[in-house]
């Protein structure tokens, strides 16, 4: 081949096999980018599966060891009360007996072993939350701020599923107007996962019932909204500023009518103390999933 064909074809050649090494270099480099990303994905996912694992564990065994309440000292019908029933109250005080009252026995104060124990292993524990007939069952604490226990166990464990805690804001002993308890909406179905099984009425219908056991009294509250809270704002659910009887009734009546998906007939009236159960709606907006019940029945 002539001299200068040789060179024309080594100009026109040498270009190409420059590019093909190009694109060789450019797909090892993205092979190894994509292999290095899904090391990095699969450890963070390995991690955090590894702490979703540790939690459940760990309040499986606080269930376990605590999950059941001793039978109190008092009956129903001793040291009971019940918010609804003010007229039977009345029709017995009135009703004139036919035979000699029987004289009960002084009884005793109410008092919770669990709580009790529960608070010698973390002092910030207030009591026992129970959603009657659900897996809702966990050690309610309360924190200085509404941080801490997004990213620690109820053992103050690191750890991203979180406890069950009280707002901050709201004062233990559950006197407020309302009091706010938040949870993770976790994959696994723990923690406040199950709070959006509230969306759907026969469930609604069929577990009613919440129960906050405390160390001094056993608090029974009543279902009777849920919906998604669609805004950055916790304004809507907390009732932070309802000081007046009339701010009180718009935020019950506001709670009721956001909760259209949900048929309720409970009443609830401006001078009730209601509990507010929140968790994330999941997905990519932030929203909240809110579940409110109102007090029934307070045994002390």
């Amino acid at each position: 081949m002539p001299r200068r064909i040789r060179a024309l074809d080594t100009i026109v050649r040498s270009p190409r096999r420059t590019s093909r090494k190009r694109r060789a270099r450019l797909i090892a480099l993205a092979l190894f980018v994509f292999v290095g990303l899904c090391v990095v994905v699969g450890a963070i996912l390995t991690t955090r599966n590894a702490e979703y694992r540790a939690a459940r564990h760990e309040y499986a065994a606080v269930q376990s060891t605590y999950g059941a309440e001793p039978a109190a000292a008092s009956s129903p019908s001793q040291g009971t009360a019940l918010l609804t029933d003010a007229t039977t109250a009345a029709a017995r005080a009135t009703t004139v007996p036919t035979t000699p009252p029987i004289i009960e026995p002084t009884k005793a104060p109410f008092y919770s072993s669990q709580v009790a124990a529960l608070r010698k292993d973390n002092r910030d524990t207030v009591g026992w939350l129970d959603i009657l007939g659900t897996d809702i069952q966990y050690p309610l604490v309360h924190g200085s701020d509404n941080e801490y226990y997004m990213i620690h166990t109820f053992k103050k464990k690191r750890n991203a599923s979180g406890a069950i805690f009280l707002d901050c804001w709201n004062l233990p002993d559950f006197t407020d107007f309302n009091t706010v308890i938040y949870g993770h909406n976790m994959n696994d179905g723990s923690m406040f996962a199950g709070l959006r099984e509230y969306r759907r009425q026969r469930f609604f219908d069929d577990h009613p019932t919440v129960e906050i056991t405390l160390l001094d009294m056993k608090l029974t509250y009543r279902v009777f909204a849920a919906y998604t809270s669609k805004g950055e704002s916790s304004a809507d659910f907390r009732g932070q500023d309802c000081t007046t009887a009339e701010q009180r009734s718009t935020f019950i009546k506001a709670a009721r009518k956001r909760s259209t998906g949900i048929a309720s007939n409970r009443t609830v009236s401006r001078n009730d103390r209601l509990l507010t159960l929140v968790t994330c709606s999941g997905g990519t907006q932030p929203w909240f999933w809110v579940v409110h019940a109102v007090l029934v029945e307070v045994e002390h």
